[in-house]
């Protein structure tokens, strides 16, 4: 179980920072999102990424009975 709360711990981290990357894809100019998401191997945008991080930690926080409230 220690292992499965570490990577639950890791997801939280990384749904941050997905969420750091998200505002910061959001400034910038219409081009410069166009290179991004040129360059990006999953063709998903920084907005997607953050969006399906959190569905995933919700999912796993619901599954395992924990309240986020």
């Amino acid at each position: 179980m220690q292992q499965l709360q570490d990577f639950l711990y890791e997801l939280n981290k990384y749904m941050d920072q997905t969420s750091v990357l998200k505002d910061s894809y959001n400034r910038l100019t219409d081009s410069e999102k166009n290179l991004v998401l040129s360059q990006s191997p999953t063709n998903q945008s920084p907005d997607k990424l953050s969006e399906d991080a959190t569905k995933w930690l919700s999912a796993m926080q619901k599954e395992m009975g924990i309240n986020n409230d």
